[in-house]
């Protein structure tokens, strides 16, 4: 990845949940023990996940630009709260660049689309269900399942914001669903 910031991350939040599906693998952990540190790792996978597809468009966009710019930027993007579903990244990416939103339609088309959406969607729901007072029952292994689907979602986020559009590749505007022309 491009992104450094973004890379470590992810890579940091995968280490940590694997650390936590080891330590609930253990008979000795207590029930009351591990349901709370599964909803951490749901915390902290989502979380991750929004981290990283803020700070890769953020990084990207305020390249060489203003300080009002910047501010602009860090007040909407940086430290906006935003569900790290496949939809909300479209949208943001499609308010930058109708390029992006197309580029990361035709990667994200390449891979399962319905899985890595319903993944990052799962992993949200479950994050708002609890801290909403309701419960979550997400096991450690779906929860990595899940993240690590929404990895590659970063992984293509962050292709198609350093991809280097040719002059002859544009979007028509008018159409602009998710198709390169």
């Amino acid at each position: 990845m491009e992104n450094k910031f973004a890379e470590e991350v992810m890579l940091t939040c995968s280490q940590e949940l694997q650390d936590i599906s080891v330590l609930l693998s253990h008979p000795s952990s207590t029930q009351p023990a591990s349901d709370y540190i599964k909803k951490y790792a749901v915390i902290r996978a989502s979380g991750s996940i929004e981290s990283a597809f803020k700070r890769i468009i953020a990084d990207k966009v305020e390249i060489g630009c203003h300080e009002q710019i910047k501010n602009f930027i860090h007040r909407k993007i940086r430290s906006a709260s935003y569900n790290s579903k496949l939809g909300t990244i479209e949208n943001l990416l499609v308010d930058f660049d109708t390029r992006w939103k197309a580029k990361f339609a035709e990667k994200i088309s390449l891979e399962n689309k319905i899985v890595l959406a319903e993944s990052l969607s799962n992993l949200v729901t479950e994050r708002n269900s609890f801290a909403h007072g309701g419960s979550s029952e997400l096991s450690i292994d779906l929860t990595i399942k899940y993240f690590n689907d929404g990895f590659k979602v970063i992984k293509i986020l962050d292709e198609t914001v350093h991809h280097d559009f040719v002059d002859t590749e544009y979007v028509d505007t008018e159409n602009a669903d998710d198709k390169v022309v």
